[in-house]
């Protein structure tokens, strides 16, 4: 497929995050700092096939639960992944399993790179957690304070893992297993991308400020924000991950 330019790419829709005056206003903010077009839907209303109608380069789910999809929009979604469209599920109390996610009862199930358990999955690191670079660069990425634990599948990448620490003064360690972060695979000529945190407090911890230097820009509904530009440049890459066919 030809490489689409910046002004006549598809949009992105981005579904979930309760509000733009709420935690959605950050992840919002930077895809429209990014040049995006992006059509959003609230945590409460819900996805039809009339959402799904025209071509996007990505979709996004970042809590929203998975009863807020239509029925009917099921075989339509699964197949915009299958010819390209990319998926990217970002964690949350509506996101895998989570408080009311519920992905492990749906046709996402089956593509997802990730198995979603089928109890509560939220691990709520109240000490922090460390991301981990397995197949992909950080520097000085920040701690988070929570995510969702889920299973790896057979012959997907996973790019990023999480560690929680134990702080008992003087001593600060890292406890447990490596439980993963980002996990890439891919489902016909579409890539979904799984990033088991979230992008807006409380569980990003540090995400939001991360980096040396800072970005203001306006964003949702006139409102200014200033954000770390490695938390920008981590949104980007997500974006881009979720891009296989373009």
């Amino acid at each position: 497929m030809p490489k689409i330019s910046k002004d006549r790419r598809p949009a992105i829709l981005y579904c979930g995050d309760d509000t733009l005056a709420q935690a959605a206003r950050y992840l919002y903010g930077v895809l429209r700092y990014l040049g995006w077009q992006v059509r959003y839907l609230p945590s409460q209303r819900r996805l039809s096939v009339r959402h799904l109608s025209r071509e996007y380069a990505a979709i996004i789910l970042s809590d929203y639960p998975s009863r807020m999809i239509e029925r009917t929009a099921w075989p339509v979604l699964t197949d915009k992944i299958r010819q390209g469209t990319g998926l990217l599920m970002i964690g949350g109390w509506g996101s895998f399993h989570g408080y009311d996610g519920n992905y492990e009862r749906t046709p996402l199930a089956g593509i997802l790179p990730v198995r979603c358990l089928n109890s509560d999955d939220r691990v709520n690191a109240m000490q922090g957690a460390v991301i981990i670079p397995e197949k992909m660069a950080l520097r000085n990425s920040p701690i988070i304070f929570g995510y969702n634990k889920v299973k790896i599948k057979p012959g997907v990448q996973t790019l990023l893992s999480v560690r929680q620490l134990k702080i008992d003064l003087p001593r600060i360690h890292l406890q447990g297993k490596k439980d993963p972060l980002l996990v890439t695979g891919n489902y016909g000529a579409g890539r979904i991308v799984c990033f088991m945190s979230d992008l807006a407090p409380h569980w990003a911890g540090g995400l939001p400020d991360w980096g040396r230097s800072k970005v203001r820009f306006p964003g949702a509904q006139g409102h200014y924000m200033e954000l770390g530009a490695a938390y920008i440049h981590l949104i980007n890459n997500l974006i881009k991950l979720s891009q296989r066919s373009r």
